[in-house]
Protein backbone atom coordinates (compact mmCIF):
# COMPACT_ATOMS: atom_id res chain seq x y z
CA UNK A 1 0.00 0.00 0.00
CA UNK A 2 1.17 3.48 -1.08
CA UNK A 3 2.05 5.83 1.54
CA UNK A 4 -0.43 8.50 0.11
CA UNK A 5 -3.07 6.03 0.49
CA UNK A 6 -2.15 4.86 3.97
CA UNK A 7 -2.27 8.48 4.95
CA UNK A 8 -5.76 9.64 3.48
CA UNK A 9 -6.84 6.31 4.72
CA UNK A 10 -5.60 6.67 8.06
CA UNK A 11 -7.30 10.20 8.47
CA UNK A 12 -10.48 9.51 6.49
CA UNK A 13 -11.57 6.07 8.77
CA UNK A 14 -10.50 8.19 12.12
CA UNK A 15 -12.66 11.33 10.75
CA UNK A 16 -15.09 8.54 10.22
CA UNK A 17 -15.14 6.73 13.57
CA UNK A 18 -15.05 10.16 15.49
CA UNK A 19 -18.43 11.46 12.94
CA UNK A 20 -20.13 8.17 13.27
CA UNK A 21 -19.50 7.97 17.39
CA UNK A 22 -20.41 12.07 17.72
CA UNK A 23 -23.67 11.89 15.25
CA UNK A 24 -24.89 8.25 16.38
CA UNK A 25 -24.29 9.86 20.14
CA UNK A 26 -26.59 12.90 19.46
CA UNK A 27 -29.52 10.84 17.88
CA UNK A 28 -29.87 8.13 20.49
CA UNK A 29 -29.47 10.59 23.89
CA UNK A 30 -32.47 12.66 21.64
CA UNK A 31 -34.24 8.79 21.52
CA UNK A 32 -33.25 7.98 25.40
CA UNK A 33 -34.95 11.29 26.76
CA UNK A 34 -38.12 10.72 24.85
CA UNK A 35 -37.85 7.32 26.14
CA UNK A 36 -37.81 8.16 29.50
CA UNK A 37 -40.46 10.93 29.50
CA UNK A 38 -42.32 8.32 28.50
CA UNK A 39 -41.78 5.39 30.33
CA UNK A 40 -40.12 6.60 33.45
CA UNK A 41 -40.92 5.84 36.92
CA UNK A 42 -44.35 3.77 35.59
CA UNK A 43 -42.81 0.44 36.68
CA UNK A 44 -40.81 -0.75 33.69
CA UNK A 45 -37.52 -2.96 34.38
CA UNK A 46 -34.09 -1.46 32.53
CA UNK A 47 -34.29 -4.66 30.84
CA UNK A 48 -37.31 -3.81 28.67
CA UNK A 49 -36.63 -0.13 28.60
CA UNK A 50 -32.97 -1.27 26.82
CA UNK A 51 -34.25 -3.59 24.66
CA UNK A 52 -37.07 -1.43 23.48
CA UNK A 53 -34.24 1.11 22.99
CA UNK A 54 -31.81 -1.21 20.98
CA UNK A 55 -34.45 -1.84 18.56
CA UNK A 56 -35.55 1.61 18.12
CA UNK A 57 -31.98 2.21 17.23
CA UNK A 58 -31.98 0.55 14.25
CA UNK A 59 -33.06 3.84 12.18
CA UNK A 60 -30.26 6.08 14.25
CA UNK A 61 -27.72 4.02 12.53
CA UNK A 62 -28.61 3.67 8.71
CA UNK A 63 -29.48 7.37 8.95
CA UNK A 64 -25.99 8.17 10.90
CA UNK A 65 -23.85 6.02 7.92
CA UNK A 66 -24.00 8.70 5.10
CA UNK A 67 -24.11 11.51 6.70
CA UNK A 68 -20.83 10.39 8.71
CA UNK A 69 -19.24 9.78 5.23
CA UNK A 70 -19.89 13.45 4.46
CA UNK A 71 -18.62 14.79 7.89
CA UNK A 72 -15.01 12.68 7.37
CA UNK A 73 -14.95 13.43 3.87
CA UNK A 74 -14.95 17.20 4.70
CA UNK A 75 -12.98 16.88 7.27
CA UNK A 76 -9.99 14.28 5.36
CA UNK A 77 -10.01 16.84 2.47
CA UNK A 78 -10.27 20.53 4.20
CA UNK A 79 -7.09 19.37 6.41
CA UNK A 80 -5.31 18.47 3.42
CA UNK A 81 -6.34 21.66 2.22
CA UNK A 82 -5.30 23.39 4.70
CA UNK A 83 -2.04 22.26 5.47
CA UNK A 84 -1.48 22.85 1.04
CA UNK A 85 -0.85 19.33 0.86
CA UNK A 86 -3.78 18.56 -2.08
CA UNK A 87 -1.78 21.44 -3.70
CA UNK A 88 1.86 19.71 -3.45
CA UNK A 89 -0.04 16.22 -4.23
CA UNK A 90 -1.06 18.21 -7.81
CA UNK A 91 2.55 19.15 -8.05
CA UNK A 92 3.75 15.85 -7.76
CA UNK A 93 1.78 14.74 -10.55
CA UNK A 94 -0.99 12.80 -8.55
CA UNK A 95 -4.50 13.69 -10.22
CA UNK A 96 -7.49 14.31 -8.35
CA UNK A 97 -8.71 10.67 -8.14
CA UNK A 98 -5.82 9.16 -6.81
CA UNK A 99 -6.29 11.54 -3.79
CA UNK A 100 -10.44 10.26 -3.73
CA UNK A 101 -9.55 7.19 -4.32
CA UNK A 102 -8.49 5.77 -0.66
CA UNK A 103 -11.54 7.39 0.86
CA UNK A 104 -13.89 6.10 -2.25
CA UNK A 105 -12.77 2.43 -1.89
CA UNK A 106 -13.51 2.74 2.03
CA UNK A 107 -16.96 4.47 0.95
CA UNK A 108 -17.88 1.27 -0.90
CA UNK A 109 -17.28 -1.43 1.37
CA UNK A 110 -19.30 1.52 4.02
CA UNK A 111 -22.03 0.99 1.59
CA UNK A 112 -22.07 -2.60 0.65
CA UNK A 113 -22.31 -3.53 4.38
CA UNK A 114 -25.31 -0.21 4.60
CA UNK A 115 -26.86 -2.51 1.97
CA UNK A 116 -26.88 -6.09 3.59
CA UNK A 117 -27.82 -3.96 6.92
CA UNK A 118 -30.91 -2.46 5.50
CA UNK A 119 -31.79 -5.26 3.41
CA UNK A 120 -31.52 -7.90 6.44
CA UNK A 121 -31.00 -6.30 9.88
CA UNK A 122 -32.86 -2.65 9.89
CA UNK A 123 -36.63 -4.77 8.87
CA UNK A 124 -36.14 -6.88 11.37
CA UNK A 125 -35.14 -4.78 14.33
CA UNK A 126 -38.22 -2.36 13.03
CA UNK A 127 -40.69 -5.15 13.30
CA UNK A 128 -39.50 -5.94 16.53
CA UNK A 129 -39.34 -2.22 17.78
CA UNK A 130 -43.03 -1.30 16.44
CA UNK A 131 -44.10 -5.70 17.75
CA UNK A 132 -42.97 -4.61 21.07
CA UNK A 133 -44.43 -1.38 21.19
CA UNK A 134 -47.89 -2.64 19.95
CA UNK A 135 -47.72 -5.19 22.88
CA UNK A 136 -46.83 -2.36 25.57
CA UNK A 137 -49.66 -0.48 24.38
CA UNK A 138 -51.85 -3.53 24.40
CA UNK A 139 -51.01 -4.42 28.11
CA UNK A 140 -50.13 -0.35 29.12
CA UNK A 141 -52.27 1.84 27.09
CA UNK A 142 -51.70 4.30 29.58
CA UNK A 143 -48.14 4.96 28.33
CA UNK A 144 -49.64 6.08 25.52
CA UNK A 145 -52.14 8.69 26.49
CA UNK A 146 -50.72 11.96 25.63
CA UNK A 147 -52.11 15.62 26.76
CA UNK A 148 -55.24 17.36 24.28
CA UNK A 149 -55.07 14.42 21.89
CA UNK A 150 -57.99 11.77 20.92
CA UNK A 151 -56.92 8.37 21.69
CA UNK A 152 -58.85 4.70 20.63
CA UNK A 153 -56.17 2.62 22.02
CA UNK A 154 -59.00 0.95 24.09
CA UNK A 155 -61.25 -0.69 22.37
CA UNK A 156 -64.33 0.98 21.85
CA UNK A 157 -63.15 3.93 23.93
CA UNK A 158 -62.19 6.95 22.99
CA UNK A 159 -60.40 9.02 25.26
CA UNK A 160 -59.16 12.70 25.99
CA UNK A 161 -56.87 14.47 28.58
CA UNK A 162 -56.33 17.83 29.04
CA UNK A 163 -53.29 18.08 31.27
CA UNK A 164 -51.10 14.81 32.85
CA UNK A 165 -50.22 15.60 36.37
CA UNK A 166 -46.08 16.18 36.89
CA UNK A 167 -45.48 14.08 39.98
CA UNK A 168 -48.08 10.84 38.62
CA UNK A 169 -47.42 10.07 35.03
CA UNK A 170 -50.77 7.73 35.19
CA UNK A 171 -52.77 10.69 36.75
CA UNK A 172 -54.98 12.73 33.99
CA UNK A 173 -57.32 16.03 34.71
CA UNK A 174 -60.04 16.77 32.75
CA UNK A 175 -61.23 13.82 31.36
CA UNK A 176 -63.69 12.85 28.42
CA UNK A 177 -64.36 9.26 28.05
CA UNK A 178 -66.66 8.45 24.98
CA UNK A 179 -67.92 4.59 24.90
CA UNK A 180 -69.03 3.03 21.75
CA UNK A 181 -71.07 0.47 20.65
CA UNK A 182 -71.66 -0.76 17.30
CA UNK A 183 -69.99 2.07 15.84
CA UNK A 184 -72.61 4.68 17.76
CA UNK A 185 -71.94 6.90 20.87
CA UNK A 186 -73.10 4.44 23.67
CA UNK A 187 -71.86 6.88 27.31
CA UNK A 188 -69.65 9.74 27.85
CA UNK A 189 -67.81 10.33 30.78
CA UNK A 190 -67.11 13.61 32.07
CA UNK A 191 -64.59 14.15 35.21
CA UNK A 192 -62.06 16.37 37.05
CA UNK A 193 -59.29 14.01 37.41
CA UNK A 194 -58.63 10.32 36.56
CA UNK A 195 -56.07 7.40 38.18
CA UNK A 196 -55.22 4.75 35.51
CA UNK A 197 -54.19 1.44 37.27
CA UNK A 198 -53.65 -1.12 34.63
CA UNK A 199 -52.39 -4.88 33.81
CA UNK A 200 -52.44 -7.02 31.36
CA UNK A 201 -55.73 -8.20 31.27
CA UNK A 202 -58.13 -4.95 32.85
CA UNK A 203 -57.21 -1.51 32.80
CA UNK A 204 -59.29 0.70 35.55
CA UNK A 205 -59.86 4.02 35.71
CA UNK A 206 -60.88 5.94 39.02
CA UNK A 207 -62.55 9.16 38.30
CA UNK A 208 -63.31 11.66 40.61
CA UNK A 209 -65.60 14.30 40.37
CA UNK A 210 -67.44 14.29 37.18
CA UNK A 211 -70.89 13.07 35.44
CA UNK A 212 -71.99 10.25 33.13
CA UNK A 213 -74.29 11.17 29.95
CA UNK A 214 -76.12 8.37 28.56
CA UNK A 215 -79.19 8.21 25.97
CA UNK A 216 -81.51 5.54 26.52
CA UNK A 217 -82.57 3.88 22.88
CA UNK A 218 -85.87 2.23 24.01
CA UNK A 219 -87.56 5.55 24.77
CA UNK A 220 -84.61 8.37 23.78
CA UNK A 221 -84.54 10.09 27.24
CA UNK A 222 -81.60 11.76 28.34
CA UNK A 223 -79.60 10.50 31.55
CA UNK A 224 -77.09 12.57 33.67
CA UNK A 225 -75.72 10.94 36.64
CA UNK A 226 -73.12 12.99 39.14
CA UNK A 227 -70.33 11.17 41.15
CA UNK A 228 -67.49 11.91 43.32
CA UNK A 229 -65.95 8.76 42.87
CA UNK A 230 -66.59 6.04 39.79
CA UNK A 231 -64.79 3.33 39.05
CA UNK A 232 -64.84 2.18 35.14
CA UNK A 233 -63.15 -1.11 35.00
CA UNK A 234 -62.68 -2.03 31.16
CA UNK A 235 -61.24 -5.80 29.43
CA UNK A 236 -58.07 -4.58 27.19
CA UNK A 237 -57.04 -8.25 26.77
CA UNK A 238 -59.85 -10.12 25.63
CA UNK A 239 -60.13 -13.53 23.11
CA UNK A 240 -60.56 -11.48 20.15
CA UNK A 241 -57.43 -9.30 20.96
CA UNK A 242 -55.22 -12.39 21.56
CA UNK A 243 -56.07 -13.97 17.73
CA UNK A 244 -54.93 -10.76 15.71
CA UNK A 245 -52.05 -12.01 13.99
CA UNK A 246 -49.34 -8.73 13.49
CA UNK A 247 -48.98 -7.89 10.10
CA UNK A 248 -45.44 -6.82 9.11
CA UNK A 249 -45.25 -3.05 7.45
CA UNK A 250 -43.33 -2.58 4.11
CA UNK A 251 -40.51 -1.05 6.51
CA UNK A 252 -40.61 -4.28 8.33
CA UNK A 253 -39.91 -6.64 5.50
CA UNK A 254 -36.26 -8.14 4.35
CA UNK A 255 -35.32 -7.65 0.82
CA UNK A 256 -36.70 -11.06 -0.04
CA UNK A 257 -39.75 -10.90 1.78
CA UNK A 258 -40.69 -7.60 -0.31
CA UNK A 259 -39.78 -9.43 -3.90
CA UNK A 260 -41.91 -12.58 -2.13
CA UNK A 261 -45.02 -10.19 -1.60
CA UNK A 262 -44.87 -8.68 -5.18
CA UNK A 263 -44.70 -11.46 -6.77
CA UNK A 264 -47.63 -12.56 -4.88
CA UNK A 265 -49.10 -9.20 -5.69
CA UNK A 266 -48.68 -9.78 -9.72
CA UNK A 267 -50.00 -12.99 -9.20
CA UNK A 268 -53.52 -11.74 -7.49
CA UNK A 269 -53.55 -9.07 -10.23
CA UNK A 270 -53.29 -11.76 -12.97
CA UNK A 271 -55.68 -13.91 -11.11
CA UNK A 272 -58.24 -10.90 -10.86
CA UNK A 273 -57.86 -9.85 -14.82
CA UNK A 274 -58.55 -13.40 -15.98
CA UNK A 275 -61.47 -13.37 -13.55
CA UNK A 276 -62.60 -10.20 -15.27
CA UNK A 277 -61.62 -11.23 -18.80
CA UNK A 278 -64.09 -14.25 -18.05
CA UNK A 279 -67.01 -12.59 -17.58
CA UNK A 280 -66.36 -9.68 -20.40
CA UNK A 281 -66.17 -13.02 -22.71
CA UNK A 282 -69.37 -14.19 -21.41
CA UNK A 283 -70.97 -11.07 -22.28
CA UNK A 284 -69.42 -10.80 -25.84
CA UNK A 285 -66.31 -7.93 -24.54
CA UNK A 286 -63.16 -7.73 -26.03
CA UNK A 287 -60.81 -9.11 -23.08
CA UNK A 288 -58.86 -6.20 -20.91
CA UNK A 289 -54.69 -5.59 -20.91
CA UNK A 290 -52.91 -4.77 -17.40
CA UNK A 291 -53.71 -1.10 -17.67
CA UNK A 292 -56.86 -0.60 -19.21
CA UNK A 293 -59.30 -1.95 -15.98
CA UNK A 294 -59.39 1.80 -14.69
CA UNK A 295 -61.64 2.97 -17.88
CA UNK A 296 -63.47 -0.55 -18.18
CA UNK A 297 -66.57 0.39 -15.94
CA UNK A 298 -66.77 3.59 -17.85
CA UNK A 299 -66.66 1.36 -20.83
CA UNK A 300 -69.42 -0.84 -19.30
CA UNK A 301 -71.93 1.41 -18.80
CA UNK A 302 -71.64 2.97 -22.15
CA UNK A 303 -72.22 -0.43 -24.08
CA UNK A 304 -75.15 -1.66 -20.70
CA UNK A 305 -76.72 2.13 -21.73
CA UNK A 306 -76.65 1.15 -25.90
CA UNK A 307 -78.04 -2.08 -25.34
CA UNK A 308 -80.97 -1.09 -23.14
CA UNK A 309 -82.11 1.69 -25.57
CA UNK A 310 -82.61 -0.89 -27.78
CA UNK A 311 -84.48 -3.08 -25.79
CA UNK A 312 -88.37 -2.38 -25.95
CA UNK A 313 -89.77 -5.18 -23.86
CA UNK A 314 -90.38 -3.96 -20.13
CA UNK A 315 -89.59 -7.84 -18.50
CA UNK A 316 -86.04 -7.90 -21.00
CA UNK A 317 -85.36 -4.91 -20.13
CA UNK A 318 -85.03 -5.16 -16.28
CA UNK A 319 -83.52 -8.76 -16.50
CA UNK A 320 -80.81 -7.11 -18.71
CA UNK A 321 -80.68 -4.35 -15.95
CA UNK A 322 -80.53 -6.73 -12.87
CA UNK A 323 -77.82 -8.97 -14.85
CA UNK A 324 -75.66 -5.78 -16.02
CA UNK A 325 -75.51 -3.99 -12.49
CA UNK A 326 -74.36 -7.40 -11.05
CA UNK A 327 -71.84 -7.72 -13.61
CA UNK A 328 -70.21 -4.45 -12.77
CA UNK A 329 -71.04 -5.18 -9.07
CA UNK A 330 -68.60 -7.91 -9.09
CA UNK A 331 -66.35 -6.42 -11.81
CA UNK A 332 -66.05 -3.00 -9.81
CA UNK A 333 -65.02 -5.39 -6.54
CA UNK A 334 -62.15 -7.47 -9.01
CA UNK A 335 -61.24 -3.42 -10.01
CA UNK A 336 -60.94 -2.57 -6.17
CA UNK A 337 -58.93 -5.44 -5.43
CA UNK A 338 -56.25 -5.12 -8.27
CA UNK A 339 -55.95 -1.06 -7.24
CA UNK A 340 -55.09 -2.51 -3.49
CA UNK A 341 -52.52 -4.67 -5.08
CA UNK A 342 -51.24 -1.99 -7.35
CA UNK A 343 -51.00 0.82 -4.34
CA UNK A 344 -48.89 -2.52 -2.12
CA UNK A 345 -46.86 -3.35 -5.11
CA UNK A 346 -46.32 0.41 -5.40
CA UNK A 347 -45.18 1.05 -1.38
CA UNK A 348 -43.22 -1.96 -1.42
CA UNK A 349 -41.29 -1.17 -4.56
CA UNK A 350 -40.22 2.05 -3.12
CA UNK A 351 -38.85 0.07 0.21
CA UNK A 352 -36.73 -2.01 -1.98
CA UNK A 353 -35.21 0.90 -3.91
CA UNK A 354 -35.19 2.77 -0.49
CA UNK A 355 -32.83 -0.03 0.98
CA UNK A 356 -29.96 0.48 -1.96
CA UNK A 357 -30.89 4.17 -3.09
CA UNK A 358 -29.68 5.47 0.80
CA UNK A 359 -26.51 3.20 1.72
CA UNK A 360 -25.09 4.42 -2.46
CA UNK A 361 -25.76 7.67 -0.74
CA UNK A 362 -22.68 7.53 0.94
CA UNK A 363 -20.66 7.21 -1.90
CA UNK A 364 -22.48 10.55 -3.13
CA UNK A 365 -21.77 12.28 -0.16
CA UNK A 366 -18.02 11.47 -0.43
CA UNK A 367 -17.84 13.35 -3.91
CA UNK A 368 -19.71 16.18 -2.12
CA UNK A 369 -17.61 16.60 1.13
CA UNK A 370 -14.19 15.59 -0.83
CA UNK A 371 -14.49 18.84 -2.71
CA UNK A 372 -16.35 20.58 -0.32
CA UNK A 373 -13.64 19.81 2.16
CA UNK A 374 -10.89 21.42 0.52
CA UNK A 375 -12.45 24.28 -1.02
CA UNK A 376 -13.46 24.93 2.85
CA UNK A 377 -9.87 24.67 3.87
CA UNK A 378 -10.29 23.53 7.14
CA UNK A 379 -10.95 20.27 9.58
CA UNK A 380 -12.54 22.04 12.27
CA UNK A 381 -15.75 19.45 13.07
CA UNK A 382 -18.31 21.64 13.61
CA UNK A 383 -18.65 23.70 10.90
CA UNK A 384 -18.62 19.86 8.99
CA UNK A 385 -21.11 19.06 10.60
CA UNK A 386 -23.26 21.78 9.94
CA UNK A 387 -22.91 21.84 6.85
CA UNK A 388 -23.34 18.27 6.54
CA UNK A 389 -26.54 18.64 8.06
CA UNK A 390 -27.43 21.29 5.58
CA UNK A 391 -26.75 18.49 2.53
CA UNK A 392 -28.52 15.91 5.07
CA UNK A 393 -31.92 18.11 5.51
CA UNK A 394 -31.79 18.77 2.21
CA UNK A 395 -31.26 15.15 0.93
CA UNK A 396 -34.14 13.79 3.72
CA UNK A 397 -36.38 16.05 2.15
CA UNK A 398 -36.10 15.11 -1.09
CA UNK A 399 -36.33 11.16 -0.30
CA UNK A 400 -39.41 11.54 1.78
CA UNK A 401 -41.04 14.29 -0.58
CA UNK A 402 -40.77 11.39 -2.84
CA UNK A 403 -41.23 8.37 -1.02
CA UNK A 404 -44.67 10.63 -0.19
CA UNK A 405 -45.61 10.91 -3.41
CA UNK A 406 -45.14 7.46 -4.72
CA UNK A 407 -46.91 5.79 -1.95
CA UNK A 408 -49.77 8.45 -3.35
CA UNK A 409 -48.97 7.50 -7.20
CA UNK A 410 -47.82 10.69 -8.48
CA UNK A 411 -44.48 9.98 -9.45
CA UNK A 412 -43.17 6.11 -10.35
CA UNK A 413 -41.27 4.27 -7.53
CA UNK A 414 -37.83 3.42 -8.66
CA UNK A 415 -37.65 7.02 -9.82
CA UNK A 416 -38.73 8.45 -6.53
CA UNK A 417 -36.03 6.78 -4.73
CA UNK A 418 -33.26 7.65 -6.92
CA UNK A 419 -33.71 11.09 -8.25
CA UNK A 420 -32.68 12.56 -4.50
CA UNK A 421 -29.37 10.50 -5.49
CA UNK A 422 -29.20 11.84 -9.30
CA UNK A 423 -29.62 15.31 -7.87
CA UNK A 424 -27.46 15.15 -5.10
CA UNK A 425 -24.90 13.21 -7.48
CA UNK A 426 -25.20 16.10 -10.34
CA UNK A 427 -23.98 18.51 -7.24
CA UNK A 428 -21.37 16.26 -6.32
CA UNK A 429 -19.60 16.57 -9.73
CA UNK A 430 -20.11 20.07 -10.48
CA UNK A 431 -18.02 20.67 -6.93
CA UNK A 432 -15.71 18.15 -8.25
CA UNK A 433 -15.49 19.78 -11.33
CA UNK A 434 -14.47 22.88 -9.28
CA UNK A 435 -11.60 21.12 -7.44
CA UNK A 436 -10.41 19.65 -10.69
CA UNK A 437 -10.33 23.25 -11.70
CA UNK A 438 -8.89 25.06 -8.64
Amino acid sequence: MKILTRYILKDFIKSFIISMFVVYSLLLIQLMIKLMDKFLGKGFSFSFLGELLFYNTAWILATTIPMAVLISSILTYGKLSLNNEVIGFKASGINTFKIIKPSLIVSIFICLITIYFSCNVLPEMNYKARKLNRELSQKRPDVEFEENIYSDIIPNHIIKFKKRSKNNKSKFYDVIIHQISNNKLKRSIISDSVNIISNDENILFDLFNGSIHERIELNEEYRKIDFENYKLNVSINNKNNRTIKYIRGDRELTLSMLLYANDSLKNKIDYYTNKINKRLLRNDFNPITFNQHETLIELLDSVNKDSLDNIVNITEWKLYDRKTKANKIIISGYINSINRSLNKINKNTVEVHKKFSLPIASIIFLLIGAPLGANLRGGNIGMSMAISLMFFILYYILIVGSEQLADKNYLNPILSMWLPNFIILIFGFLLNFNFKKN
